[in-house]
């Protein structure tokens, strides 16, 4: 996290780009095409790839690497990885050679081949580089998952319904959502319609295929900005996949789009996890941050939900807000002790060009790392003090190199969605705009189809896409028309 990302350019094959993207995000730069931070330069040859390029220090001069001749993505990472600790002088990563978003994969990996949690934690320090706090925190949470990833049965899965609606666009927030305030009642009624119509194929494909459905997760955006009547159609749609589910969760968000009529729909339906997700206790953080709601609102919402009977209540939080202090992560975690939710999930803010803030003054109000860190430790140590647990965590693109999004929870009170689909160990089916299918089958390459993130385009696309799923499963499951 800093107040102003370093940029780099990249020149070379484009089908390499993505994965240089994402080194160089995990050590804090993002792409400008005019970037003067690095540079990145892969050149094609006859055996493998010349990589070189620069890295500027501290002292604003360029410091050259390579040539290299490199062959795997692997080679290119590790040289990418030491040419800007060497050149840049920056401390080591804690996360060592671990850029991706889901470092728990490879460390189920490790205990898929038997090795025990010592034998892990040496692999994570000697092999990849990771410090022995974070190795010790992967540890921890893979023995936890461990239950919830052995292999499944095939035909289970979960299902992913994305409702990309909100009541305001918060400033920090990237992901493409559109107002409710500012569409037309007949263009919500269409996207409802199809969304419907999205649900009912993938009740007929599991029908066709014996695909049980074991956790759902309604997610966006913030689907309850939706009407209590377009809510309900949703939720009766859903139902009839519900018969076998452990677990229905719905993103519930934003307080303001919250209301007691709306609780006890969803509750009836068989919604027995709900997320509320406050980011922070201050009325004057919110504000800043567009978020049109009172403190008062988040604590009317949790007594919504508890008169309803929901067993699970997840609550988000973010740390390295604009103008945020350690005192008011403090104060959150204050918050947390009188509302009790069985969940609570700790994102660090990663600053994404899409969002608002990339461009806005108040970027300049971003908290130093060492400000950020403070208050996460602080967060982690409260929250452990309470009864809470680590569960799950990934990381960003464009997150600081030292933090996580981390997931605690009270004992009994696990999301087995947020393990399994993290950890990629079973078959997501994804309905709505910006969803994901991915079929996930022992012995064989995850098959993956994503649905148009633009609404405007999922609906026209939408007969198209679900012809598309049907033969997606078909070349996984035989018997499907």
């Amino acid at each position: 996290m800093t107040k102003k990302a370093a940029a780099y350019v990249y020149t070379g094959p484009d089908d390499w780009h993505g994965f240089v993207g994402q080194v160089l995000a995990s050590l804090g730069y993002v792409y400008d095409r005019e970037g003067k931070d690095a540079a990145v330069r892969l050149a094609s040859r006859k055996k493998g790839l010349i990589l070189d390029g620069y890295f500027t220090d501290s002292n604003g001069q360029a410091r050259n690497f390579g040539p290299y001749v490199v062959t795997t993505k692997k080679e290119v990472k590790n040289y990418l990885l030491e040419a800007c600790r060497t050149l840049t002088k920056r401390p080591p990563s804690p996360w060592g050679k671990l850029t991706g978003v889901r470092p728990l994969k490879l460390v189920h990996t490790l205990f898929d081949e038997g090795l025990s949690p010592e034998g892990v934690r040496h692999r994570l320090g000697k092999e990849f580089d990771v410090a022995d706090r974070t190795a010790d925190l992967l540890v921890q949470v893979a023995v936890t998952q461990r239950p919830y990833v052995v292999q499944h049965e095939t035909r289970d899965a979960a299902l992913y319904v994305g409702i990309p609606y909100c009541a305001s666009h918060c400033l920090y927030c990237s992901f493409p959502s559109r107002l409710v305030g500012n569409e037309k009642a007949e263009r919500l009624l269409d996207f409802t319609n199809k969304l419907i119509e999205d649900i009912q194929d993938v009740q007929r494909l599991c029908s066709d295929t014996g695909i049980r459905i074991d956790s759902i997760y309604v997610g966006g955006g913030t689907p309850t900005s939706l009407s209590v009547e377009a809510v309900e159609r949703i939720m009766s749609a859903l139902q009839p996949l519900a018969g076998a589910c452990r677990e229905w969760t719905v993103e519930a968000g934003r307080p303001d789009t919250m209301t007691e009529e709306k609780a006890r729909i969803l509750r009836a339906y068989g919604v027995d996890r709900i997320s509320i997700n406050p980011q922070t206790m201050q009325q004057h953080l919110l504000d800043a941050l567009g978020r049109r709601h009172t403190v008062r609102d988040i604590y009317r919402m949790f007594d919504y939900c508890r008169d309803a009977g929901f067993s699970v209540i997840n609550t988000d939080f973010i740390a390295g807000l604009p103008g945020q202090t350690v005192e008011d992560m403090r104060q959150n975690l204050e918050a947390v002790c009188q509302l009790a939710p069985e969940n609570v999930t700790i994102h660090t803010l990663a600053l994404k060009k899409g969002a608002p803030l990339f461009r806005h003054t108040l970027r300049e109000e971003i908290p130093p790392v060492q400000v950020v860190e403070e208050m996460v430790t602080s967060a982690e140590e409260s929250l452990c003090r309470q009864g809470y647990a680590p569960y799950y965590l990934y990381r960003q693109q464009y997150m600081a190199a030292e933090f996580a999004n981390i997931g605690y929870a009270k004992d009994g009170t696990i999301s087995r969605y947020n393990i399994e689909m993290m950890e990629e160990r079973q078959t997501v089916l994804g309905v709505g705009p910006g969803s994901a299918t991915k079929f996930i089958v022992p012995h064989r390459k995850m098959e993956k189809m994503y649905m148009p993130k633009d609404i405007g385009q999922y609906t026209e696309a939408l007969t198209e896409r679900m012809k598309r799923r049907r033969l997606l499963c078909a070349s996984v499951y035989e018997g499907v028309n």
